[in-house]
């Protein structure tokens, strides 16, 4: 019994079930490496309490830097506090993460101010949002001297501060998996978690049975019944099988949402080296599933995986008005098509090809049977196409906005909740993910380029990107965009007034890897395995080159490069 034949059973179900600066008077010591797992190995900051005669800076730094701490409900931290403000300070509202080196205070007492450079926003849940360039933390503290005549905080934000380097020591970033509307894939989430005695598997745990990051909340499903919990509060891991034991709330879920839950919690666990399989109960006795063992592992659940599907590993590649497919480095033409194109990309089952003609103006489709293209849509600057998993095209026509390609042929106008990002006609690129759900999209004003991602929001008469957020900081401007892994997106970018780079921008917690390029890369193409293609325009040539190890490895002429199974 295969997850997906009883989409829309399940789908009903789950609408029903709802579905710092360094301190100059304390010091910061770091205590050994706790191994409680090896997906939670870290360095524990352990900060020391105020000391006698500490001056009203010293304090507020002091406070910061003992936030890293969050032993016994930052415990060290209150101390910092008036015994008021100790009581009803809430630290789990948000934290928000600055560039320890840009941290100062000013003023005098009895109100400090904190300002530093803002990197981005972990919020209650532990999603991780990029702050816009040039942002600022800006807080102020207020002190009084206690009845020992000791500076303490009397006044301050709920929440806490931290810097960069305390987030990386304290906190860990992983994926949690959700479903699509039409149980087809699983869809991933992010979020980033403490490291501390409870483990990172029951923080995942948790994570997920608190639901999907706000943006992701019109457009995701969770087969969990409403009210699960966690049956001990804990996921121990023995020998490798992490123990998931659940409320009783799950008594009363049919097969198919048993099947449901199962897989995003066997998926989100397996992200952790530690974990080589599932093994679930509720209340103490078996979650029994039908051809699915005790212990469960990510083999059970293939048919929804969230990765870039393997069997797409045939290169494919443009010449002037035909499209090769190269095998064993031996291309074969596969397409001829009425003008010369300048990129392409298929659907889901390989039965269907979209290409951009050269002059960016026209979108043809074709089977690949037949080989008759058609026009598909007109425009003035049109973006690579790229799929859903219904078959629909997406497309970006750059000053017009974005449009919609269904299968019946009918073009729609795609509204885009830009926010603050920009405007609509601002978006040149647009990229599907493989879960159909997400998609990325760059956006300029002509001088500046930002990267988003959001959701695609489906209604009976349109289709909307909704929930756009930057995930980087530092790119100016942006030549080609991929999902490079459902955790991930490749970019073809310059960061300031050098070459473009290639950019590895991971949606966990927004970190960039950037590794060189061969000169005059234009576009990128994943494959299966999730190996990196570049498309390049070397003088008169055109092309492909493959990422190895860091290198680049030349493997055909040729331009637009795209796999197909």
């Amino acid at each position: 019994m295969k997850l997906t034949k009883c989409a829309s059973a399940l789908t009903t179900i789950l609408l029903l079930s709802g579905c710092g600066g360094i301190p100059e008077s304390s010091e910061v010591y770091f205590g050994e490496v706790i191994s409680e797992d090896s997906s939670t190995q870290f360095v524990r900051v352990i900060a020391r309490p105020p000391t006698t005669g500490m001056e009203p800076e010293a304090i507020v730094r002091g406070f910061l830097e003992a936030c890293a701490d969050p032993s016994g409900d930052y415990a060290i931290a209150r101390k910092y506090l008036a015994s008021d403000s100790a009581a009803s300070w809430n630290p789990g509202t948000g934290i928000d993460v600055y560039e320890a080196n840009s941290i100062q205070v000013s003023g005098p007492e009895p109100s400090l101010v904190i300002t530093a450079n803002k990197q981005g926003v972990i919020s209650d849940l532990g999603r991780f949002q990029t702050a816009d360039p040039g942002a600022k933390i800006s807080r102020t503290f207020k002190v009084a001297k206690d009845a020992n005549t000791q500076w303490r905080i009397t006044e301050l934000n709920d929440g806490i501060l931290l810097s960069a380097g305390d987030v990386d020591r304290s906190f860990r970033s992983f994926p949690i998996y959700f479903l699509n509307s039409s149980l087809t894939s699983l869809v991933s989430d992010s979020v980033i978690v403490p490291v501390n005695s409870s483990g990172a598997a029951t923080s995942l745990v948790q994570s997920l049975l608190d639901g999907p990051s706000p943006y992701l909340v019109p457009v995701a499903s969770t087969a969990f019944p409403v009210g699960t919990s966690l049956t001990y509060g804990s996921v121990p891991v023995i020998d490798g099988i992490a123990q998931v034991d659940l409320s009783q709330e799950i008594l009363g879920a049919d097969e198919l949402t048993r099947r449901a839950l199962s897989a995003q919690l066997v998926w989100t666990l397996s992200v952790l080296p530690n974990v080589a399989g599932v093994r679930i109960t509720v209340s103490g006795q078996p979650l029994a599933l039908t051809d699915v063992g005790p212990t469960q592992t990510v083999s059970d659940w293939k048919e929804i995986s969230p990765l870039i599907d393997s069997t797409f590993n045939v290169l494919n590649v443009i010449r002037a008005d035909k499209i090769y497919s190269v095998i064993d480095n031996v291309a074969t033409e596969k397409l001829t098509s009425p003008t010369n194109l300048i990129s392409a990309s298929v659907n889901r089952d390989s039965s269907r090809i979209a290409a951009i003609t050269n002059d960016l103006k026209t979108l043809l489709a074709t089977d690949v049977t037949s080989g008759d293209f058609v026009v598909a849509a007109q425009g003035e600057v049109l973006s690579r196409p790229t799929w859903d998993q219904q078959g629909n095209i997406f497309i970006a026509d750059f000053g017009q906005g974005v449009r919609e390609i269904r299968t019946d042929g009918t073009t729609l106008v795609t509204p885009v909740d830009v926010s603050n990002l920009g405007t609509t006609d601002q978006v040149k690129q647009v990229a599907v993910s493989q879960d159909g759900v997400r998609v990325a999209v760059v956006l300029s004003n002509g001088t500046q380029d930002v990267i988003a991602v959001g959701a695609l929001f489906r209604t009976n008469s349109e289709t909307r990107i909704i929930g756009l957020h930057r995930i980087e900081r530092t790119i100016s401007q942006v030549r080609d965009i991929a999902w490079s892994s459902p955790t991930s997106l490749a970019a073809i970018a310059t960061d300031g007034p050098g070459g473009e780079m290639l950019f590895d921008i991971s949606l966990l917690d927004g970190k960039t890897r950037v590794s060189s390029t061969p000169p005059g890369a234009q576009a990128l193409a994943i494959d299966g395995t999730g190996t990196i293609y570049l498309s390049v325009v070397n003088g008169s040539s055109q092309l492909l080159y493959r990422q190895t190890f860091g290198s680049w490895t030349e493997i055909t002429t040729g331009f637009g490069g795209f796999f197909t199974r």
